[in-house]
């Protein structure tokens, strides 16, 4: 069950303060931020950058020995941090049934990982989702998410605002596969994205209301996709085109950046099942000032059409949850390829 985040200034600060021993899963950065702040220091400090399951089993083999019942694990920092801390607890209470006490406090809101339950790992370069934890507490500083960059926090929008082009792809499974559908989690969940749109200037400007705004978009678009039962209601054919195209160039790029990116290209192919404008949408990413350029992203066109060539087949080879990418209607010539990579190149 999604655990709903507390809000407040430097509530990060008096909240470790508080703890009894606990280890702390960081980055250098959002370290350097509170460490002089904070009275009651950590018993030992990680920095992660690799999620590849073999490097976080490693992760948990060389604590095993030092850490006991009672202890605490804090994720400070981006989704890399939240997942190795969430990672850590879910491994401790599997193999040595310890229950231990997790506190996420992302420094950063680029991505929805605080609040998922599932556990986002790299196997053969691709991402994985394993394990079920529950953090304690989930803790919004704004003093600290503040002092992030702001594109990257804006670029958070796209974990929320993907419902724009994964609505379309679910009416495609419910008209062309008979998939289950359920009117009431649809409208809900373009409810959340419409409103994530009217709070536009405040998350452009990362005010405390554009910080709300951005983290209860992902607080009720989890929590909705929990009660649907997977991520039907906001991951579609835009989440799987990032994924092929991170397949193709073995590359990371800025998730919400790239997700902004593919939402406009699906909402192209979906064409009359699309449930918001291509429009719309493309305004919103201009209004709120996320870079959503190839260009920009370091994504070249080769890329983009070798992705597009492959993303028939690579959503069949993935399994991935029936979408524009899976409909013989979509014809996707090498013609329409063009369009769409000239497309983008124009935006």
């Amino acid at each position: 069950m999604v655990v709903k985040p507390h809000f407040g200034s430097w509530i990060s600060i008096s909240t470790l303060d508080s703890l009894g021993e606990y280890i702390l899963i960081s980055m250098e950065t959002p370290w350097k931020l509170i460490k002089s702040k904070i009275t009651n220091r950590p018993s030992r400090i990680i920095f992660n950058d690799n999620m590849s399951f073999e490097h976080l089993n490693r992760l948990f083999l060389g604590l095993q020995s030092l850490i006991s019942e009672g202890y605490s694990i804090v994720g400070l920092g981006g989704g890399t941090a939240c997942d190795t801390a969430k990672f850590l607890s879910w491994k401790f209470k599997e193999e040595s049934n310890y229950n231990l006490e997790l506190i996420l406090i992302p420094s950063i809101i680029s991505v929805d990982a605080f609040l998922c339950s599932s556990i986002a790992v790299r196997m053969d370069n691709k991402v994985r989702y394993i394990g079920e934890t529950q953090p304690k507490e989930i803790l919004i500083d704004y003093e600290l998410i503040k002092m992030a960059p702001k594109f990257l926090n804006r670029a958070g929008v796209s974990d929320t605002i993907s419902i724009s082009s994964a609505l379309g792809d679910w009416k495609i499974e419910r008209d062309e596969m008979d998939g289950y559908f359920d009117q009431k989690i649809f409208d809900s969940a373009k409810e959340i994205a419409s409103d994530l749109m009217k709070a536009r200037y405040d998350i452009r400007d990362l005010t405390k209301k554009g910080i709300d705004a951005i983290v209860n978009g992902f607080y009720r678009e989890v929590k909705l996709c929990e009660d649907w039962g997977n991520a039907r209601p906001e991951e579609g054919s835009e989440h799987f085109l990032a994924y092929c195209i991170e397949a193709i160039t073995r590359d990371h790029y800025i998730h919400g950046n790239l997700i902004g990116m593919t939402i406009l290209v699906s909402l192209e192919l979906q064409g009359n099942y699309a449930e918001f404008s291509i429009d719309e949408i493309q305004q919103f990413f201009k209004d709120i000032k996320i870079t959503i350029k190839p260009q920009r992203q370091k994504i070249s066109s080769l890329n983009i059409k070798n992705a597009l060539r492959n993303i028939q087949n690579f959503v069949k080879e993935e399994n991935l949850q029936y979408s524009i990418y899976n409909s013989p209607k979509l014809i996707l010539n090498a013609i329409k390829i063009e369009e769409i990579v000239k497309f983008l190149e124009e935006l």
